[in-house]
């Protein structure tokens, strides 16, 4: 079964609507035939080829809703006011006409329209006919050869390049790329993807219009951005942005040295230091073998070390890097002060719940309470000034300032565990991670070196939340999965 636009009558009128309720008609008829309940009947090859007519005649209704919705958007011109046709059924723009009758998303009704207007003929304000802007994508999209996607990807690089280049030149540039798209490139037979149909455009974007390569560069520049949310949503704040391609690239880079499994450690421990401490595997906490703290033969299966797999995301694990990399800046000698002070995260929780750890408190600047168990991890790191407040909201009594790790101490506990987190092959550079008193400072413990390790953020949580536990043996942090944990059936 193929189907194309060319197959309906040249104009839509009575005979065309005709013609498109009997192709719904036989369209239903043969999605019954098909029985898409029971596909696993199909061999591959009849698989395959049911898919590649599906997508045929998708291509070729792509082409006539293009061509449809370029109409409707020239109907609903704001030069005719209020008698334009997505004014007249009280829509402000005609991709929300789009919207309502067709059901897509607005990105879609855009692109339908961008990509109709520039491959079906046009008018000028005289009132003569003008051919297409790319009448080649235009027949290659009429002929259901290729889809909106692939033609906006052509038609959008190229109309960059049209302003600073001739005619003939725009015209080659189109048919190689349509050549490429429908399979009659250098691998003929074979189309390119949209996605490298796309790339492919770019590359003749910027040969056409090797002037605009520096202007494109400076509006891209100017559209750079980034931002953060200040208002929760399931407990996490969404950022978003984009950056130059530049910057892009030396992240790409910087997440792809410290998340890689192939990436060479920085620091690898010796063997005897490695048999004592009992360190083993790769990635962050994946595939470790962690030492058992319990006494008893080795051979006992519940004396047996256990192995704690990472099941973080790689989306997870860019986060967790991101974290590092604010923890590292902030603590930059380089960064500007406030009346002296570094940047300050403001915290307020009752004594009973930091006490206790039980409760909420909150950041200041955040709209939503914290567990307590975040705010002890805050705090674990921070120069803490306690700010004494009675029940109407008045500061009563400001407390001393009590002592962070400092640089210094933090200079040494590197010396002593390695340019990384303490915990085994996690490859997050020491200057981004947070100090952890072993001994809880709340508990008396001392902020030196013999009691600090320091943790990325994200094993600095899983310490707190009581996963891991860390002790110091032969003047080094040794880290341990939490003994009510051994039993846990995905410890294996």
């Amino acid at each position: 079964m193929t189907l194309a636009v060319s197959d309906f009558p040249s104009t839509f009128g009575s005979d065309g609507e005709a013609a498109l309720t009997g192709l719904l008609s036989h369209l239903g008829d043969v999605l019954d035939t098909l029985d898409l309940t029971r596909l696993q009947r199909l061999t591959n090859d009849q698989l395959l080829m049911q898919m590649s007519q599906l997508s045929h005649v998708l291509r070729g209704t792509e082409a006539a809703l293009a061509a449809t919705s370029a109409e409707v958007a020239v109907r609903s011109d704001p030069v005719h006011g209020a008698d334009g046709l997505a004014a007249r059924h009280t829509y402000q723009r005609p991709s929300q006409l789009i919207e309502a009758i067709t059901g897509v998303s607005s990105v879609t009704a855009g692109r339908l329209i961008r990509v109709g207007s520039r491959t079906s003929p046009r008018v000028s304000d005289s009132g003569l006919p003008l051919p297409p802007l790319f009448p080649a994508v235009g027949e290659a999209l009429s002929a259901g050869l290729i889809g909106v996607e692939t033609a906006e990807a052509i038609t959008r690089e190229l109309s960059l390049a049209a302003p600073r280049t001739t005619v003939e030149n725009l015209s080659i540039a189109e048919q190689a790329l349509v050549g490429q798209a429908v399979g009659a490139g250098w691998r003929e037979g074979l189309p390119l993807s949209t996605d490298l149909i796309s790339i492919q455009a770019r590359q003749w974007r910027d040969r056409l219009d090797e002037d605009g390569a520096e202007l494109r560069e400076k509006q891209a520049f100017d559209r750079r951005e980034f931002w953060i949310a200040r208002q929760p949503v399931d407990g996490l704040l969404k950022v978003g942005g984009q950056v130059t391609i530049d910057v892009g690239a030396k992240l790409h880079a910087l997440l792809d040295a410290i998340l890689s499994p192939h990436a060479d450690a920085r620091y690898v421990p010796s063997e005897d230091s490695r048999d004592n401490d009992g360190y083993g595997g790769n990635d962050g906490i994946g595939d470790r073998t962690l030492p058992n703290t319990t006494a008893g033969d080795s051979t006992d299966p519940e004396s047996a070390s256990t192995k704690l797999d990472d099941h973080r995301t790689a989306g997870q694990k860019r986060a967790d890097v991101f974290a590092a990399m604010i923890d590292a800046l902030a603590r930059s000698a380089d960064v500007p002060t406030v009346t002296g002070a570094s940047p300050t995260v403001v915290v307020t929780i009752p004594v009973e719940a930091l006490e206790s750890g039980r409760g909420s408190g909150q950041l200041v600047g955040v709209n939503a309470p914290v567990p307590a168990s975040t705010i002890r991890q805050v705090l674990c790191d921070a120069t803490v000034v306690p700010v004494f407040i009675d029940p109407d909201g008045a500061v009563v009594a400001l407390g001393n300032m009590q002592r962070k790790f400092n640089r210094m101490q933090r200079m040494g506990m590197i010396a002593r565990d390695g340019p990384t987190c303490c915990m085994p092959d996690c490859q997050i550079p020491a200057s981004g991670c947070e100090a952890h008193h072993i001994l809880r400072y709340s508990e008396g413990g001392p902020t030196d070196i013999a009691n600090g390790a320091l943790f990325c953020w994200f094993h600095h949580r899983m310490i707190d939340l009581g996963v891991f536990t860390v002790t110091m043996v032969r003047g080094k942090p040794k880290v341990t999965i939490a003994e009510p944990l051994r039993r846990k059936p995905y410890f294996r």
